[in-house]
Order: C-alpha cells, then structure tokens, then sequence
C-alpha cells in the first residue's frame, strides 16, 4: 500500500490530493491519501474540509501548531501503507507521471524528487526566495546524487515505513529549520543510501522577500539551539555547509571580521536582499554567515 502524507498548513490542498487520488487510481495501486492540518485557521481547514470527499483521501485537524517534526512523525504513525510519500502542501503536481516515477523506484529504501520553479512565478515581491529555489533547488537527479546526503530534502520523497520508524523526524526540534538536514544526517550515519530521480513538484507557495529572510534568521536560530539539544551529534554540524564556513573561521580567528562586517554593513545587506529585483546569493550567504555569528556571540 502508498500512503502519500501531506503535511498542512494555512493552505488549500483540494487541488493537490484530487491529482494524487487520480494518479494513483489510474496506476491501479492501492493507495491512502492523509492530510493533517497542523494548527491550521479555522478557514483552511474547512475549505480543506472536502477532501474527504476524494476517494482514498482522509483530513486529520489538529487545533494545535506542533511543527514540521510532531507532523511528520503523526503521520507516519497513522499510515498503514509500506511506502510513504511526504509532500509539502505548497506543492504542484507537473504532469501525469509522477506517481507512476516513484512506483518505477520503490525498491530503494529512500527517493527524493526535487523541486522546481517556472519563468511565470518570477516577482520582484518573492525575487529572493525565487533565486535562491531556481539557483539552489532546481537541481537534476544526477547532480543531487553525486552529494545524495546533502541534497536530501523531505518536500518531495518516498521512503519506506521500516526505514521512517529507524530514523524518524527529531520532535525536540520545535522552531522552524534543519528539520531535514538532521534526517538526512541520520541517514548517512546510519548507512541507509538516497536514491535521487528526476521527478519535481513545483514549489507553488513561494514566501516574499521579507518572509523568506525571516524564516532564514529562525532557521539559523534554531541551529545554534540544537547544539544544546541533547542527542544531536556534534558531527550533525559538519554536515551544514553554513556552520562548516563559521568553524574554519573560527579556527583561523577571523570571526571578529564577519561580525564586524555584519555590524557596518547588516542593514545594507538586507536593503539589497528585501528591495533587489536579482539579489545576489553571495551576498544572502554573506549575511546568513553574519547572523550567525551574532547568534553564537549571544547564545
């Protein structure tokens, strides 16, 4: 059985589940589609409400916001299915192949699918997470395989109940951010392999440029948390190209220049990535790195 799981909130996935539910049932596979809504407004969730009219689908509403990881793992643990697909709500299915690609692959333990932008999504409102998803997500198959483990993301992906019940998503994680990477860490250091195909959804709900900066400031926050976490491995952090940046700087004694840097030029740096029309990704690491280094100076 397919249990495709797709995580909710504040989004309209009516759409999204009756092409799933079609795809499958033209694929003749037995299949359950689950949506839970994880603290979602009252509105979402009754628009929502009518997927339990798609055959093989069922809307789970949970009052609460419990975040990425307690959804996940909910999920997982009310599919009945051997394989489960994840998909973000904020996902667009690109043709009638999509199911038909991951049964093609089912074999392997762990499948990602990538993601995927078009020409007609481009704003100057969403130009920052617009670049940062065409220049870093957009990536093939064979490009992710040759790192499987640091290209691996959850938005998209199929992996086995046995496998999700070894590794699971990290509940002490409550903030938004890194949620996928620790997984993904988890999953090399168990030795389980990432099979990486060409089968994209299209990232429908792109953020705008202040909410996408935003969210990145929560993101490096949270990081700099999980080194109190206990049971995150201190080598999880090798693994985050970002935190590998701050440790070779700090071990040469250079991170005074970074924060000085942040410190004349941060509000500079975010004038440019909030108002350009073609923001410059060296200058968003630039300023991901000088966050950082304010957060580690205060933590």
């Amino acid at each position: 059985m397919l249990s495709i799981c797709i995580p909710t909130y504040n989004y309209n996935v009516n759409e999204l589940v009756a092409e799933f539910s079609r795809q499958c049932t033209e694929a003749k596979v037995d299949f359950e589609i689950i949506v839970l809504e994880d603290g979602s407004d009252e509105s979402f969730a009754r628009q929502n409400s009518s997927i339990e009219k798609i055959p093989g689908a069922k809307h789970i509403v949970d009052a609460q916001n419990h975040g990425r990881s307690h959804t996940r793992n909910r999920l997982a643990d009310t599919a009945k299915g051997e394989k489960l697909i994840f998909i973000d709500c904020d996902s667009a299915i690109p043709d009638n192949l999509f199911i038909n690609r991951y049964l093609d692959n089912c074999n392997a333990c762990v499948i990602c699918g990538g993601t995927t932008y078009t020409d007609l999504q481009y704003s100057p409102e969403i130009s920052l997470r617009y670049t940062f998803g065409t220049k870093v997500e957009k990536t093939t198959a064979a490009q992710r395989n040759q790192a499987p483990y640091s290209a691996f993301t959850t938005n998209n992906m199929m992996v086995s109940k046995t496998v999700f019940d070894k590794i699971r998503f990290c509940e002490a994680l409550k903030k938004y951010g890194h949620e996928d990477s620790l997984f993904g860490f988890e999953l090399q250091e168990n030795n389980i392999p990432i099979l990486h195909i060409d089968n994209p959804v299209i990232h429908t709900g792109i953020e705008s440029n202040d909410k996408f900066l935003a969210k990145t400031r929560t993101g490096i926050e949270n990081l700099v948390e999980m080194k109190h976490i206990d049971g995150i491995s201190p080598l999880f952090f090798n693994h985050i190209r970002l935190y590998r940046h701050y440790s070779k700087l700090k071990k040469m004694h250079l991170i005074w220049t970074i924060r000085l840097t942040y410190k004349i030029f941060g509000n500079s740096l975010e004038n440019h990535l909030l108002n350009s029309k073609h923001p410059k990704l060296m200058l968003f690491n630039l300023y991901k790195l000088g966050y950082l280094c304010k957060m580690e100076k205060t933590r």
